[in-house]
C-alpha cells in the first residue's frame, strides 16, 4: 500500500506536469502551423526600394554589375509593392503574387521609376513555419494525459476514503 501511495502521490503528478510541458511544447507551434497563414503573410517576401540619395554607391560609376529594369518590365505584385516600399516610410513592402524577378531582386537590381532610379533588393524571405502534421493533436493528447496525471493523487485520496467508508459500514 505503502509503494502505491507514493506511486500515486508523487510520481504519477510529476510525469503528469512533465507530459504537460512537453505537450504546451508540441502544440503551440503545431497550432501555429496550422493558422499561420490566417494570421500572417507567410511566404511573401519583403523587397527594400532606395533611392539614388539612400545608396549613392550603387548608382556611381565603380558601382558592381547589378540587374537594371525598367518598371514596366515588373510584374503587377511587383510593381504593387515596389509603389507601397516608395511610400512606406521605411521604404519596404511585401510581395504578394508571383515574384518572376526574384533572383534579380535578392542580388540587389536597379529599377527605373518616373525618370528615377531606385535600388530594390529582399530584406526578408518571410518563410511559412513548417511542424509535422501530428505535431498540434499530439501535443494537445499529452496536456490531456498530463492534466490526468496532476489530478491522480485527490483522486486516489478519494477512492482511498471511499474504501475505508465501506469497510467500516
Amino acid at each position: 500500500m505503502a509503494d502505491e501511495s507514493i506511486l500515486f502521490t508523487y510520481v504519477a503528478p510529476f510525469v503528469g506536469v512533465l507530459l504537460v510541458a512537453v505537450g504546451i511544447g508540441g502544440a503551440v507551434p503545431g497550432g501555429y502551423a496550422i493558422i499561420q497563414e490566417d494570421i500572417t503573410d507567410c511566404d511573401e517576401p519583403t523587397i527594400a526600394v532606395e533611392g539614388a540619395e539612400e545608396s549613392p554607391l550603387a548608382f556611381n560609376e565603380t558601382a558592381p554589375n547589378l540587374t537594371r529594369l525598367r518598371y514596366e518590365d515588373l510584374a503587377e505584385s511587383e510593381q504593387a509593392a515596389f509603389r507601397s516600399a516608395l511610400e512606406d516610410p521605411v521604404g519596404e513592402a511585401r510581395v504578394a503574387g508571383p515574384f518572376p524577378n526574384r533572383d534579380a531582386f535578392q542580388n540587389g537590381t536597379i529599377v527605373t521609376y518616373e525618370g528615377e532610379r531606385h535600388y530594390v533588393t529582399v530584406v526578408a524571405e518571410n518563410p511559412c513555419f513548417v511542424a509535422p502534421a501530428l505535431q498540434f493533436p499530439l501535443g494537445v493528447f499529452a496536456i490531456i494525459f498530463g492534466v490526468v496525471g496532476i489530478l491522480t493523487p485527490p483522486i486516489y485520496r478519494k477512492l482511498i476514503e471511499l474504501e475505508e467508508r465501506a469497510n467500516v459500514e
